[in-house]
């Protein structure tokens, strides 16, 4: 399990409006400048095998577009992302992805699965926002040669109403979750192609987890 928990302190004026009416998030990802990409992980990524990267699916009840909770003089008011947060993952991992040197091919010998588990944003004396992933690297056949969950918290103190403050908090908390799965040593030793896969083969083990190199 990967968990990365992040503490900041922002403040930020409380708005004016009267009714809590749903605040609607138009979450935009944003690649950063080079000098802030760590240079041992563009190494790593960059020795990786070619890779198709599915589109994400959300596995939460809430609804593909409910991000969370905000209280807006005293009542409450649901965050709601204008892009179903399963296309915004999976367009945010393409973008780190290739910004840290990754190969996206169509006809790679690997492919990329992502299941959202958790994402989550509240807010009431303070905040917080909580994104998780399970995770599954797959063989050309659909086999698993890796699976883990990758997941960031991040909490703060004040106010962030606003949906550009959101926007920016989301994005900094999943450029994170990303960073920490690509950094996962088991994944870089089968994606670079070190190593055939991450499970113990037994004898009485089912096929479909063994993987050729």
């Amino acid at each position: 399990m990967i968990k990365i928990v992040t503490t900041f302190a922002l403040l930020f004026l409380f708005s004016t409006q009267l009714f809590a009416e749903d605040l609607s998030v138009e979450l935009r990802f944003t690649p950063v400048a080079n000098s802030a990409i760590p240079e041992n992980v563009v190494s790593t990524v960059k020795g990786f095998r070619g890779v198709r990267i599915h589109s994400f699916s959300d596995r939460r009840t809430v609804g593909e577009n409910y991000l969370g909770e905000a209280r807006l003089n005293g009542q409450v008011q649901k965050v709601i992302s204008k892009t179903a947060l399963s296309v915004y993952a999976t367009d945010a991992f393409k973008k780190v992805y290739t910004e840290w040197g990754g190969k996206i091919s169509a006809d790679g010998p690997l492919a990329l699965k992502g299941e959202i588990t958790q994402f989550l944003f509240e807010e009431g004396d303070g905040y917080q926002a909580k994104i998780g992933f399970h995770f599954y690297l797959l063989d050309e056949s659909g086999r698993a040669l890796w699976d883990g969950h990758s997941s960031g918290i991040v909490r703060g103190t004040g106010k962030i109403i606003g949906a550009e403050n959101i926007s920016a908090l989301i994005n900094d908390i999943i450029r994170t979750t990303y960073l920490e799965l690509l950094e996962d040593d088991k994944l870089v030793g089968v994606w670079s192609g070190r190593v055939s896969n991450t499970y113990v083969i037994r004898s009485d083990a089912a096929p479909s987890v063994s993987a050729k190199k």
